[in-house]
């Protein structure tokens, strides 16, 4: 019996039962995707342990082989599948292209919100990029889900700057770059620049702050140099 074979084959359960029913496989795919988003975004992929996905999942590491073929296999998998929710839920944003100011700063809160109330996706990035972005770089899901935010980051400069309210020469990249530079770095060195600073920056009252702070600096630069000024972002 060939290796394909194997995978093939039906995958009896962990105690030597019968295989999965159809209505059950897509539950225990994703209990294993969920499993190992947690372990990859703490001990990060050379760290992460297949026995403790498998345990946490509660099914046979067998039924992991199955559907993902190997350790490399589902940690894409799972790196891709939370690219595709963030994409969809930035897709979900009600963003009115005749109030170009209004989408950006929609746009940053809902970036500054998605990695508050996803942290695990937050040390799936930062693990991705002490390995250089090398799992990244192999996944067509990755760039192409990008696509749709980059053309409604274009088309929110063009409107912005046909209405005269944004400056000249916006970069789309340097924008979402700063975007989310202004929702991470806070998370991602928070412990260290808290005591380097002196200063609690897990509070809810400092990332509101810090909220208001990154909304008034990116307004402040699209709208620099425009032909009208515009109002201040807090507020709004």
């Amino acid at each position: 019996m060939t290796d394909a074979t194997v995978l093939e084959a039906p995958v009896p359960d962990a105690d030597g039962g019968p295989p999965p029913r159809k209505r059950d496989a897509e539950r225990t795919r994703k209990a294993i995707m969920a499993a190992a988003l947690k372990e990859f975004s703490q001990a990060g992929f050379a760290g992460a342990r297949i026995e403790r996905i498998v345990k946490a999942a509660k099914c046979n590491i067998r039924m992991l082989y199955h559907y993902f073929g190997d350790k490399k296999g589902l940690y894409l998998a799972v790196l891709e599948a939370a690219y595709v929710d963030l994409r969809a839920r930035e897709a979900e944003l009600k963003i009115d292209f005749d109030k170009p100011l209004d989408g950006f700063l929609e746009l940053q809160r809902f970036t500054f919100d998605y990695f508050e109330k996803h942290p695990k996706f937050e040390g799936l990035l930062r693990n991705e990029n002490l390995m250089h972005g090398k799992f990244a770089a192999q996944s067509r899901v990755v760039t192409e889900t990008a696509f749709p935010l980059r053309r409604t980051i274009e088309r929110l400069i063009d409107s912005g700057q046909t209405q005269g309210l944004f400056g000249p020469d916006l970069d789309p990249v340097q924008i979402y770059v700063t975007i989310a530079a202004m929702s991470r770095f806070h998370l991602a060195n928070g412990y260290s620049l808290s005591a380097t600073l002196d200063t609690d920056m897990t509070t809810a009252e400092w990332r509101k702050a810090r909220l208001t702070h990154a909304l008034a600096l990116l307004e402040g630069y699209l709208t620099a140099g425009s032909r009208r000024a515009s109002g201040p972002a807090a507020g709004r």
